[in-house]
């Protein structure tokens, strides 16, 4: 009986447990789809910037009102974008 009493207690714990975390809320540190691109500025054509990031690829970002663009990035410098969803720039900044 005792054998019986102890894995029950220890089931009931873990059941416990598991369901406690599982109710935690988590805030993500990005939005879902975001992610960061950095990169050398190739061109800006009206809302459009075009990057080329470590790999050599061209990467093509919408930037809006709601873009916070800082440092007033020109062609041929080194930038990094917040890019959500869809490919819209939240944030572009000069390093």
């Amino acid at each position: 009986m005792k054998p019986t009493r102890s894995l029950l207690l220890l089931f009931g714990t873990l059941l416990f447990a598991m369901t406690t975390y599982a109710q935690e809320p988590t805030t993500p540190l990005h939005p879902a789809g975001a992610q960061t691109i950095s990169g050398e500025l190739l061109k800006i054509e009206g809302e459009t910037y075009v990057i080329r990031d470590a790999f050599g690829k061209e990467v093509h970002l919408r930037v809006d009102q709601n873009s916070k663009i800082e440092g007033s990035p020109k062609v041929g410098d080194r930038i990094e974008a917040k890019v959500l969803e869809g490919g819209c720039a939240s944030s572009i900044s000069k390093h």
